[in-house]
């Protein structure tokens, strides 16, 4: 039974693997990499729903920024000592956004967030109390977006952070970081609305002990996605 977590030394192991994943994206180290340009998994269209012809708006428009967020930190500290740390969005995740007529935009007085999801499992054989500890939870998160349009390409700046928290522990502690650290780095994206699929990312690739994926997509709100994660082509 997954409960909520009592403070012991585990903790401090958590406060680490977290430390590691927000202080990773945040500071882009290991580098990022470009995302390829993502793909939902089908061809868009194919199920009889129109693409529509998007532009920068003559009049006031709302879009929305639909978006697929991965991070896993796994460390082996050797001697069947591990940790195993996951987030990842719950889909449908979008924020959004508007773009007004002079190009400006900005998702200022619009309510939106969206959960992201966490799971672990950490090792610990010396422990007699907990030596398979389980995590899982979730944040709620929210974005601060700016940007503009020009010539059919929108460029943003987007900031994001973790609010309230509900993170359960089988044993130890669930202890995660409180209100105002970011769940990824904060990022300049850039959208060309003339492409099929106007898209941006970025990837810190597998290989270490750290790896994440950061997608995102943009269109005219109303235009609904089908609930599948953004994945790489």
């Amino acid at each position: 039974m997954i409960s909520k977590g009592k403070v012991n030394s585990s903790g401090y192991l958590i406060i680490l693997g977290l430390i590691i994943i927000f202080g990773l994206s945040a500071c882009s180290n290991p580098a990022p990499q470009a995302t390829p340009t993502p793909t939902l998994g089908f061809d868009l269209g194919s199920d009889g729903t129109e693409i529509p012809d998007i532009a920068c708006p003559d009049e006031k428009t709302l879009f929305t920024l639909w978006f697929s967020h991965l991070a896993v930190l796994d460390i082996d500290m050797g001697d069947g000592e591990t940790f195993y740390l996951k987030f990842e969005n719950i889909p449908p995740s979008f924020f959004d956004l508007w773009i007004d007529a002079d190009g400006t935009v900005t998702n200022e007085g619009i309510f939106n967030e969206t959960p992201i999801g966490y799971y672990g499992e950490a090792n610990h054989p010396g422990d007699d109390d907990c030596p398979v500890q389980i995590f899982e939870g979730d944040w709620q998160m929210k974005a601060e977006i700016n940007g503009i349009c020009v010539n059919d390409t929108v460029t943003l700046h987007i900031k994001e952070e973790f609010l309230d928290s509900d993170l359960h522990s089988s044993c130890g502690d669930a202890i995660g970081p409180g209100p105002g650290l970011y769940s990824g780095p904060e990022l300049d994206l850039t959208f060309d609305l003339n492409s099929d699929f106007p898209a941006d990312g970025i990837t810190i690739p597998e290989g270490g002990q750290f790896h994440a994926s950061y997608d995102y997509a943009l269109y005219p709100a109303g235009y609904e996605l089908p609930v599948v994660p953004l994945t790489e082509e």
